[in-house]
């Protein structure tokens, strides 16, 4: 965590951080259909980035967190419009 960083933002940050694993979690629960093995790559992409997005919230590194969240939001948000 940067020094400069006010503890608020920080706070906020992680906490969108988890609304957006949830959210991914949630996107990826719901998928009730068959996939294809593009698809399953995405899936596997998704969880890829869940994994390193939480072990860098527990590293502290709250940015870092935050990109790779996003990143599997996005990600399984374009999963689930097709």
């Amino acid at each position: 965590m940067a020094a400069d960083v006010p503890a608020a933002a920080t706070m906020q940050q992680r906490q969108t951080t988890a609304q957006l694993q949830a959210s991914t979690e949630a996107d990826l629960r719901g998928l009730n259909r068959a996939l294809s093995d593009d698809e399953k790559a995405m899936v596997q992409q998704i969880r890829s980035y869940l994994q390193q997005s939480r072990t860098a919230d527990a590293e502290g590194d709250t940015q870092r967190a935050y990109n790779l969240a996003l990143k599997a939001h996005l990600l399984s948000t374009e999963l689930v419009k097709r």
